[in-house]
């Protein structure tokens, strides 16, 4: 038989056998062709999409339509966005990129149909091949998947400090009076971390009296935590993944290269997801080098010459982002009791939430309050606003002579504000420190929105 009289028969073949290879049913296989170079192909996979209209394929649209906007095409952005919004049956408005997304994340009934986490994954490794290793459908999710977005950088793209070179307090001459630093305490250590070169690394694994410690920095909601890197016999320490959820960085281990929530300390993708393991949050402070340094003269600060990395520490890469009222990206879960970007201290008591206003706490520099039962003191740097919380057990405070010196009310004792407690100068009573940590209002909202606010109950 000839070659020729055989083709037609060989072209039937081929078709009939590639139409049985592709899915009868409108699913993640047309979402992928809108991801195709050739014009033709998003054409008819949108129509095929539009026609089935299958809102629980909006998930899955909407990673690819990010992914035009940020890589590939930004009219093809706006081609999707239009097909969404015909299954949708509604409109966004000027950012489809951010609202789509807070979209998908407000309407949590609507779930993504199987198979999407192998379908996300497909999307995340263009961006970072590595991506692949975080998304892994086999992996236990106890964060919505869908709600995982793609910060911009690849895996460690943002790198952490590992044990950098530390100076002594007078011999650190790049630093000005003003600037702000993180400080920490541990085992009677003193150290300061500044942010011009935080807001650069955003995670430093480091050893501090003793403890193997992780500040964890997210720049986006504002937030600077000092985890203690211990669990039982095991130590951890992080990175940044390069991927966020609710515009807060998701921070990966070493160790199992599982995915933690930096707010909470927990796992929540990966080998460690159904372990019901969380880190412990050891006591930290925002405040400014001239004001740490008076306290602990004998601090220790990272020095800008032995970081690792070559980074301009002069300024901050988000000078424009920290002065802007706007998120940087998709937030749905939102309240307006504060500005978006009003800054609070926030705590975890016995389970409840609590955020307090910095503005409200300059103003009284002592505040007294109680939290599911507990009493606490907050006692606030009226100038540089940063605050250190304590057990009060019902006690009550006014100012002492210093700033570093408070007056029990009823009683006259005088106690010393330490970093670990409150000390009794005349006997030998403490009360301690309670951990907690700076955030954006939206930050902290979009994880706790049961916390409650104080002044605003």
């Amino acid at each position: 038989m000839r070659i020729a009289s055989v083709l037609p028969t060989m072209l039937l073949l081929i078709t009939v056998g590639a139409g049985f290879s592709r899915s009868t049913e409108v699913g993640y296989e047309q979402v992928k062709d809108l991801l195709s170079r050739y014009e033709d192909v998003r054409k008819a996979a949108g129509k095929e999409l539009v026609e089935a209209k299958d809102k629980n394929l909006l998930a899955a649209m909407n990673d690819v339509l990010y992914y035009h906007y940020f890589v590939r095409d930004k009219s093809a952005a706006k081609t999707v966005s239009k097909l969404m919004e015909e299954i949708a049956r509604e409109k966004v408005g000027s950012n489809p990129r951010q609202e789509w997304a807070e979209w998908v994340g407000r309407h949590e009934e609507i779930e993504p149909k199987p198979g999407y986490i192998r379908f996300k994954r497909s999307v995340f490794i263009r961006y970072d091949p590595t991506f692949g290793g975080f998304l892994n459908p086999r992996f236990t999710f106890r964060i919505r998947p869908e709600e995982i977005e793609w910060g911009g950088v690849k895996k460690d793209g943002i790198p952490p400090l590992q044990e950098p070179g530390h100076l002594r307090a007078s011999e650190a001459k790049y630093l000005k009076g003003s600037d702000r630093v993180f400080g920490v305490y541990v085992n009677g250590e003193a150290r300061a971390y500044p942010h011009r070169i935080m807001d650069w690394h955003e995670m430093c694994n480091d050893v501090v009296g003793g403890v193997p410690v992780s500040l964890s920095y997210c720049t986006l909601c504002g937030s600077g935590i000092l985890f203690d890197g211990r669990v039982g016999d095991e130590t951890f320490t992080f990175s940044s993944s390069g991927l966020l959820y609710r515009s807060n960085k998701l921070m990966y281990d070493r160790q199992t290269q599982s995915l933690w929530n930096n707010l909470t300390g927990e796992p929540v993708v990966g080998r460690l997801a159904e372990s019901g393991i969380r880190l412990s949050l050891l006591p930290i402070v925002v405040s400014t080098w001239k004001e740490w340094k008076t306290r602990h003269p004998d601090t220790v600060v990272l020095d800008a010459e032995k970081t690792g990395f070559k980074r301009d520490y002069s300024k901050s890469p988000y000078q424009k982002y920290f002065k802007s009222n706007q998120t940087m990206f998709p937030v749905w879960l939102t309240n307006d009791r504060l500005g978006t970007k009003d800054w609070v201290y926030t705590l975890i008591v016995n389970g409840q939430p609590k955020a307090y206003p910095l503005e409200t706490m300059k103003e009284e520099h002592i505040t007294h309050d109680r939290v599911r039962g507990k009493d606490l003191v907050l006692i606030t740097e009226p100038e540089t606003g940063g605050v250190r919380a304590y057990e009060s057990r019902g006690k009550r405070f006014q100012k002492g002579t210093s700033e570093d010196q408070l007056v029990e009310e009823g009683s006259g004792a005088i106690w010393k504000v330490t970093e670990d407690s409150l000390i009794q100068e005349s006997g030998d009573e403490k009360l301690p420190r309670i951990p907690g940590h700076n955030a954006f209002w939206f930050g902290w909202y979009a994880f706790y929105p049961t916390t409650e606010v104080y002044g605003r109950e």
